[in-house]
């Protein structure tokens, strides 16, 4: 009996010791696991940080290993790590380690290896871009908002049909004084009857036939939301080219290459008479401030690089005239140009003064782009003065790409500093640019259109402190106005009307005003009115759109829920 109990004691014994031994070796192989995981997920954070604190991964290969183990190697021991940062591509392909699909979007993987014990582990980084500096409304007033007439203001979905989704809205009209409507307005796509807009009020509301149920009160200025530093930066974004004057033209082309006449200028350049084209070699100064250089002779082109004109320059009688980049001291005039004119960034110290060609079938195209580089973006614009018209069906309309722009005007006066007169009848103008910016009065009718969906514009009246609330912006054109309207020291009244069927508002956007009232100025108290059948149409695809920089904030960050435990490779 007690030989048979030792032998089974020894049996338990020996099953113990195994039991144990097994025990130990599987917390030690679950501790080296989550150990390898814990050293997987550091390294990840590590690598994730040093992808978020740059976007060249958005269009160049992204191969930083040093800055992307900053963070871990400063854990003591911790076994080496592998790196990868690839697209999101489906099927993936991890050496490309760029952001090759442009959705903005790659995957970070880390690989450590403990105790044996192996670990993979990744997560989407993303990029993202938005306008972040204003309030997200359709409609936003520090005063009062009027709807006359049949207009109305409404929302769509992205893709630019109707939203009938109904409440909890998209966005909302925001008025910081009295909102008044009329029988007509709705708050829907043009034929629907769903409120696709909220509203919220300080004041009263008067909205004859419709009940809105608005939100009463919370609405601050403009300026809580886009403040004077933000203020600040958009104007310095537009006013680039009053700034940047030396680096971006070349006043001084030397003594031997400035001409005080036009026939001393073109004897200077190489003349081909089968294409009745001159084409400058080299930087180009037009001296004379009494007479004008006019290149106006029918069926010529003129091919310069820099051009710089200590005066005034006209152009006309179907040429055509490129530049790399154009200086002007004094006045611009366009008439009956029938062509596309490139002049790279443009200087106009005067007033610019341009119509469409005498003819239906024509139209005049400025670019400032620069005609040895199709390439190259629009250059930056400084004009004392705009003033572009196309009088009638039958004269040819205008299409003006330009970069970012100020338009100075005159301040203390009367003077319009912005004028689109399109023909009431025919074809559209057109005009792109990604910043319009002005202190003084803008005025616009016929047909004219500004910005796209996919390249909307931002026009900006800034305020330059003078306490002249009067100035206006008057929005008679019944084309479609696609961007952001901002303005602090003008009262808008869009009063183009449109087609009716919601294919074409008034604005294609959003309007923010933030001018308060300033008594005994002139200023009506009403920053915002609407007449005929003007519309509004809020779509956040545009607004999205909008690439100015003073208004975007880009935040990279790791996508939410992305993050995956991989098998070893």
């Amino acid at each position: 009996m007690i030989i048979g109990i030792t032998a089974a004691l020894a049996i338990l014994a020996v099953a113990l010791v195994a039991l144990l031994v097994n025990q130990q070796t599987a917390t030690a192989n679950d501790r080296a696991s989550k150990v390898s995981l814990y050293y997987a997920e550091a390294a990840l954070s590590s690598a994730a940080s040093a992808v978020e604190s740059t976007n060249t991964w958005l269009t160049t290969p992204y191969t930083d290993t040093a800055s992307m183990g900053a963070k871990y190697n400063t854990l003591t021991g911790a076994p080496a790590v592998t790196y990868r940062v690839y697209d999101n591509l489906t099927p993936v392909v991890t050496t490309t380690n760029w952001d090759s699909n442009a959705d903005g979007i790659v995957w970070v993987e880390t690989t450590t290896t403990y105790n044996g014990r192996s670990t993979r582990v990744r997560e989407l980084v993303g990029s993202s871009t938005k306008v972040s500096v204003l309030p997200k409304a359709a409609v936003y007033a520090d005063t009062d908002v009027v709807l006359n007439n049949t207009s109305n203001v409404y929302g769509v979905k992205t893709d630019g049909t109707a939203d009938d989704s109904g409440a909890p809205y998209a966005t909302t009209i925001m008025v910081g004084g009295d909102f008044t409507a009329n029988s007509s307005t709705t708050l829907a796509y043009p034929g629907h009857s769903t409120q696709s807009l909220g509203l919220q009020v300080n004041g009263t509301v008067s909205t004859p036939g419709h009940s809105f149920s608005p939100t009463i009160g919370g609405v601050g200025l403009l300026s809580d939301y886009f403040d004077q530093a933000h203020q600040a930066a958009l104007t310095t974004e537009a006013q680039y080219c009053q700034s940047n004057v030396a680096t971006l033209f070349n006043l001084s082309p030397g003594s031997s290459r400035i001409y005080t006449s036009k026939t001393a200028l073109l004897n200077a350049m190489t003349y081909n008479s089968s294409t009745h084209t001159y084409t400058a070699s080299a930087d180009m100064e037009y001296n004379n401030t009494g007479t004008a250089l006019a290149l106006n002779s029918s069926g010529y082109t003129y091919n310069f690089q820099s051009l710089y004109v200590n005066g005034s320059l006209v152009l006309g009688s179907t040429t055509t005239t490129n530049t790399t980049d154009l200086y002007i001291s004094q006045n611009f005039t366009i008439s009956n140009l029938t062509s596309t004119n490139k002049f790279g960034p443009l200087y106009v110290g005067g007033t610019a003064s341009w119509t469409g060609p005498n003819t239906s079938s024509g139209r005049l195209g400025v670019q400032t782009t620069n005609y040895l580089n199709s390439s190259a973006a629009p250059g930056p614009v400084y004009i004392k003065i705009l003033s572009v018209s196309s009088y009638s069906s039958s004269r040819g309309p205008f299409d003006l790409v330009f970069g970012n722009t100020w338009i100075d005007g005159d301040a203390g006066t009367s003077d319009v500093a912005i004028t689109f007169s399109g023909a009431t009848s025919g074809t559209d103008s057109t005009f792109m640019c990604p910043v319009l910016a002005t202190t003084e009065k803008t005025v616009s009718s016929g047909k004219v259109d500004c910005g796209s969906v996919a390249s909307p514009m931002v026009y900006y009246m800034q305020c330059d402190n003078d306490n002249g609330y009067v100035n206006s912006c008057d929005w008679a054109s019944t084309g479609t106005y696609t961007g952001l309207m901002i303005l602090f020291e003008a009262e808008i009244n869009i009063t183009g009307g449109n087609d009716g069927t919601g294919a074409n508002p008034n604005v294609m956007g959003a309007v923010l005003e933030g001018t308060p009232y300033l008594a005994g100025s002139g200023d009506t108290g009403v920053d915002i009115t609407l007449s005929g059948n003007s519309t509004i149409c809020y779509n956040q695809a545009v607004i999205d759109n909008c690439t100015s920089d003073s208004l975007k904030t880009t935040t990279t960050a790791p996508v939410p829920g992305s993050w995956q435990q991989l098998k070893p490779q």
